[in-house]
């Protein structure tokens, strides 16, 4: 999924001459590329800067609450970088094709798309393992872990997003008398089947199908030992504090399985569309049939596109539905009380009663958790803060 490239520039990187008749759909995806994306990006600017602030505080830097802020601010440079690339290709606005920054601007646009979906992998990750292996969440869930696997993952996907710095290149297009920033002739050479098709569809593979593939088996999983031990619980402890308990786990849950319906459509689509185009120019180029084919396809895949990009801002809105301490510190956020005693101390009160009710619990019953005959109480980690 490489967006760095508009459709014009691929066309015209061979300094060849095509018959390229109108596009039916031009004002159409221009008014899409143009507007959609300001709306998007005007919710996703106050709402990533307003969640990396409040899973920053000390009452919400759990373990969780620290993956949390790494993926808002990785959206928020995300959807910076997106307003740049939509500037030059929408706007028509300077702000990529220039000598240097051609190259570190992929660089930095991709790896900002390679680490959000991997973030969110390694938090669904942590989740399996507080729900699904609860004796070992005192070494795998903690915040200085979660702070190493973050490190990690930014230096493996700037390893992958680094090679995009050779890639691309300022060229001269004699055809059409111009500069533009584009992939090195040599690297685009034989369509899908050449160097730049073949690593960039690899990686995109990776981080957005194999990635959301392993979130989706850990979420299954999780959700059917979640159900086991609501099972378990009405039978014997009558429901005393599950609720309270699943919070922070419903809401990762929505997060990574929003995350899984909006990338999964937009990875699908651009490798048809790679497919289809590398066809289109191969058999039927230079017929009104197949470029009106492909202008349709073209079409579809900007809706697709915006679609996609939604879950770089948008993931406010499920913090707000799911998270009750995130609803309250958001209130205080917006009235500038953030940090304040009074919050401190109704956190800690909130802290307490459900460590009280959970210790009171424990006292009386033992769950049977994993399924091996290893009894462990319903206390609360204290690494874990109730959502």
């Amino acid at each position: 999924m490489n967006p760095d490239m508009d459709n014009e520039t691929m066309l015209n990187a061979t300094n060849e001459t095509f018959y390229i008749p109108e596009d039916p759909y031009a004002d159409i995806n221009e008014t899409v590329d143009k507007y959609i994306t300001l709306v998007i990006v005007f919710i996703g600017f106050p709402g990533n800067i307003f969640c990396f602030i409040i899973w920053m505080q000390k009452q919400m830097r759990h373990s969780s609450g620290v993956y949390l802020a790494a993926l808002a601010l990785t959206d928020l440079i995300f959807l910076c970088l997106l307003v740049l690339y939509d500037l030059q290709v929408a706007w028509g606005v300077k702000t990529i094709h220039y000598p240097v920054w051609c190259s570190i601007f992929p660089v930095f646009h991709l790896v900002a798309q390679y680490l959000s979906p991997l973030l969110v992998l390694a938090f669904t990750t942590e989740r399996y393992i507080s729900i699904c292996h609860p004796f070992k969440r005192e070494k795998y869930c903690t915040i200085r872990r979660a702070q190493l696997v973050i490190a990690g993952l930014v230096v493996l996907t700037f390893a992958f997003g680094s090679v995009q710095g050779y890639f691309f290149e300022m060229q001269y297009l004699k055809n059409f008398n111009i500069t533009v920033c584009g992939p090195r002739a040599s690297m685009v050479k034989g369509g899908t089947k050449s160097v730049f098709s073949i690593y960039t569809t690899t990686i995109d593979m990776l981080c957005f199908l194999v990635g959301n593939v392993a979130v989706l088996v850990l979420n299954v999983l999780v959700i059917f030992e979640m159900r086991r031990l609501s099972n378990v619980e009405q039978t014997q402890l009558k429901g005393n504090s599950s609720q309270k308990k699943s919070a922070t786990t419903v809401m990762l849950l929505c997060v990574s399985f929003y995350q899984i319906i909006t990338t999964m459509p937009v990875s699908i689509a651009y490798a048809l569309y790679l497919e289809y185009d590398a066809k289109a120019n191969e058999i039927e180029l230079g017929t009104d049939r197949a470029y009106f084919r492909y202008y349709t396809f073209n079409h579809v895949l900007t809706f697709i596109k915006e679609y996609g990009i939604t879950h770089y801002a948008f993931n406010i809105f499920i913090y707000i539905a799911t998270g009750k301490m995130f609803r309250q510190q958001l209130k205080n956020l917006l009235r500038g009380k953030v940090g304040r005693r009074s919050l401190n101390s109704e956190y800690s009160s909130l802290r307490s009663s459900v460590r009280a009710t959970s210790i009171k619990a424990s006292n009386t019953n033992w769950l049977h958790v994993n399924g091996n005959g290893q009894k462990i109480s319903m206390t609360t980690n204290a690494g874990e803060t109730l959502l």
